[in-house]
This record gives structure tokens, C-alpha cells and sequence, in this order.
């Protein structure tokens, strides 16, 4: 006995009506969505596990690293000079810095404070440095740079964290300056001037005592 093929298509359509009935139910729809947000979720914090690994595993194997561990850390500031004129920067405290700028004609080197609360250049102070160098002539040649020292904590000195070297290149002599600077005046937004505090001098070509040697 052969099939009614209407009869057989009319049962066909009725599976696939239910199969996609069953499909579009609220119930399948939300376990197909929280299946996918899972994966999803899955997905990305491999993602993100194997990133961080990758990443510390270039730190790890960086060949700078050993090469630095050890060394001191060093604090720059900036520092240019020409024909004419030095100019270079440091700290005097936590929140204000100090521009130094020596000219070379006259020896003549001046400290600018620049005060934080009011924006403007509210202290100064100037010293020769001619003197201390034992320059007997103008125009000399120069260099100069910025170190930092905690004279506030080690004296009674209300001198700045940073201090000053200057080089005359000619003769190898070299002196450094403290900046006697008062810290309680300047939270005030009062106005200084002095004179830059010889701290010590030296000379990078001493002469070599041969008698002692021997």
C-alpha cells in the first residue's frame, strides 16, 4: 500500500513546525543566550590570563634588568650652557624648584625662587664666584650643575635641598653653594633676597706632592 503524499507532506510540515516551535521557546532561547555569554566571558579572561603571563615573562627575561639592579638612582635636572651664560635647575623644597644662572663675562651667579601659590620670582639671592675660584680676570669659562643635600635636618642652616656646584674648566677649580632660603617666609608668600652660602671648595688638578710618594 503506498504512502498519500499529502498525507506524508502534511506530517512533515507538522515536525518541522514543532522543531521550530521548540526552538523559539523563551526557555531554549535563554540557555542558547547564557550559553554564549558564558563562552564569551570564558573566553576573554583566558585572554587576559595569558597576557599578564606573557608580560611578566618579558620583565623576567629582559636583559636590562640585570644589568641595572645595583645601581644608585639618579635624580636629573637640567642643566645647558654657552659662550655667555650657565643655567641649570633644583629643588628647594617639596613643592618650589630654583633657577640658577651664572654669567661668564662677570662671575655673577644669581638664584631665582619661583614661589608655587603665587606664580612669580619672590626671592633672590647672588654670590661672585670669581672669589672663591681664585679668577683674577672676567670672562672666564664655566660649568655648572645641581646635587641636593638634607642641610635643613643635619644643621641649623635654613638652607634649600639643592645645592650648587661651579667649575672654572680653565684652571680646574670648583666651589659649591648652599641657598639660604627660609622656608616659613616663603609659605607666606614673603619676598628674600641674601647672598648664596659658600659651603666648600676644591680643585680637580691638585698639584701631586712627589716627596710624599716616595
Amino acid at each position: 500500500m503506498q504512502d498519500n503524499p499529502l498525507e506524508t507532506t502534511s506530517i512533515a510540515n507538522s515536525r518541522t513546525h514543532v522543531c521550530c516551535a521548540a526552538w523559539r521557546s523563551p526557555h531554549r532561547q535563554r540557555c542558547i543566550t547564557a550559553a554564549l555569554l558564558a563562552t564569551t566571558v570564558m573566553a576573554i579572561l583566558v585572554a587576559v590570563y595569558f597576557a599578564g603571563v606573557a608580560r611578566q615573562a618579558a620583565r623576567t627575561s629582559s636583559p636590562l634588568d640585570g644589568a641595572w639592579q645595583g645601581l644608585p638612582i639618579a635624580n636629573a635636572t637640567a642643566a645647558v650652557s654657552s659662550e655667555r651664560f650657565s643655567m641649570c635647575t633644583g629643588p628647594l623644597a617639596d613643592t618650589n624648584e630654583a633657577l640658577f644662572v651664572l654669567d661668564h663675562n662677570s662671575g655673577l651667579l644669581q638664584c631665582s625662587v619661583l614661589y608655587p601659590r603665587v606664580g612669580r620670582f619672590m626671592a633672590s639671592y647672588t654670590v661672585n664666584v670669581a672669589d672663591a675660584l681664585g679668577m683674577e680676570a672676567k670672562g672666564g669659562s664655566y660649568m655648572m650643575v645641581t646635587g641636593t643635600s638634607d642641610f635643613l635636618s643635619a644643621s641649623n642652616r635654613p638652607i634649600g635641598r639643592s645645592v650648587i656646584y661651579v667649575l672654572d674648566t680653565t684652571t680646574g677649580n670648583y666651589a659649591c653653594y648652599g641657598v639660604p632660603i627660609n622656608q616659613n617666609a616663603m609659605k607666606a608668600n614673603q619676598p628674600q633676597q641674601g647672598v648664596l652660602f659658600l659651603i666648600s671648595q676644591g680643585a680637580a688638578n691638585p698639584v701631586i706632592d712627589r716627596d710624599k710618594l716616595r
